[in-house]
């Protein structure tokens, strides 16, 4: 609203919504090349020194892994949903320091597209995350900064992968869709996905019962 007000161009610098490889794979997917969505799986785990000093820890430095790497899952799942979802579910373990360690989230929207989400600071996930519809799956490996994706078509099992950017060139991308917004040749519409990603992030954290201690300074 600020930025409105002052007549500015607000844009997260979020890879997943300016990589070329997730235009194509939403392209696909309004296209109908898996048919009706389904489901989104995605995970992500980063295996975290064991450091209780370390910003990924600390309470006063908004740690853990929901706002750390967590927004890259969310994101991956907002990019592809129809919908905001309005039913959300979640369970929690903190590391000691009060941040949350491990988590796992259910989303589902008033289309039915559901979605699961599974972070962990203190073990190794593969960053995957799968588009399932009725007719077949995309899944893209290492989301955060992907150039590729493999789609499978259920029918007859038939696998083709598909090539889309460079991953050295993440920034790149998004100073061009910047670019773009400020010169009016381009809507900045991913503003409403980042905002949603907040906002489910807020409504994870609320579940949990979880706030940092400049939260509650600021209150």
């Amino acid at each position: 609203a600020l930025a409105q007000k002052k007549q500015l161009i607000l844009m997260e610098a979020m890879t997943i919504f300016h990589m070329p490889v997730f235009a194509k794979a939403k392209e696909l997917v309004e296209q109908g090349a898996i048919g009706k969505l389904k489901m989104i799986q995605v995970n992500f785990g980063s295996c975290k020194e064991y450091d209780v000093t370390n910003r990924f820890f600390s309470p006063q430095l908004a740690g853990g892994a929901l706002l750390d790497i967590g927004t890259y899952a969310l994101s991956f799942v907002r990019w592809f949903l129809h919908a905001q979802p309005d039913t959300v579910l979640t369970n929690m373990i903190p590391f000691e320091t009060g941040v949350d360690e491990m988590s796992g989230i259910i989303l589902r929207n008033s289309l039915d597209e559901m979605a699961t989400v599974t972070l962990t600071m203190r073990a190794k996930l593969p960053k995957v995350g799968i588009v399932a519809g009725e007719e077949g799956y995309l899944e893209i490996r290492e989301y955060p900064r992907a150039d590729s994706l493999q789609i499978r078509y259920t029918r007859d099992g038939w696998t083709e992968t598909l090539d889309a950017g460079t991953r050295s060139d993440a920034l790149v991308y998004e100073l061009r869709d910047m670019e773009a917004a400020v010169s009016a040749t381009a809507n900045n519409s991913t503003l409403k996905l980042s905002s949603d990603v907040v906002a489910l992030m807020d409504e994870v954290r609320r579940q949990w019962g979880m706030r940092y201690p400049f939260e509650d300074e600021e209150a």
